[in-house]
């Protein structure tokens, strides 16, 4: 890590937004080395780079991306359709991820997601990926409303009963 992310890290992180960052760090690692995430995920459940264990919750957006990788994927490059996950930095893609993963499955509101994850892209990435990231996680926010809008018209719409035929 360079001087200036050092000089950048935010110690006062804690609870959920700690465990984002613990999160993040399995992702990474896990992109980076070109390694099984699940593998990783109980190697850093025990012993952590920086020697504190990922928690619970970020074991919980870890694991969660592993199961739903291609529908997470995929929802980031709907809402990116000019940069393709190849283009992204391995921090960005790796924070979309972990941003688009409590959105669609986590249920955590948009807001949230688009700070935390704001917050963590101004820590460890660049100026421009903050917005970036920013843009993208509202969108897959919008999306997925419109996906589940339509979803749940149509469970309100069943009826609780049979219709008797008359």
């Amino acid at each position: 890590m360079t001087q200036a992310a050092n000089q950048r890290k935010n110690p006062k992180r804690k609870g959920r937004s700690l465990q984002r960052q613990k999160a993040l760090d399995v992702l990474f690692e896990a992109d980076a080395r070109d390694t099984d995430l699940s593998t990783l995920l109980e190697e850093r459940k025990v012993v952590s780079t920086n020697k504190v264990p990922i928690g619970e919750y970020g074991s919980t957006i870890v694991s969660t991306y592993a199961d739903s990788a291609a529908d997470v994927d995929s929802m980031i490059e709907a809402a990116s359709p000019d940069w393709s996950l190849e283009r992204m930095s391995t921090v960005d893609r790796n924070l979309l991820r972990m941003g688009a993963t409590e959105i669609m499955f986590l249920d955590v509101d948009v807001p949230v997601v688009v700070s935390e994850i704001k917050s963590l892209a101004r820590e460890l990435s660049s100026d421009a990926s903050v917005g970036f990231t920013m843009g993208v996680l509202n969108r897959v926010g919008e999306i997925r409303q419109a996906e589940t809008a339509g979803l749940s018209a149509e469970i309100t719409s069943i009826p609780t009963k049979p219709v008797s035929e008359e």
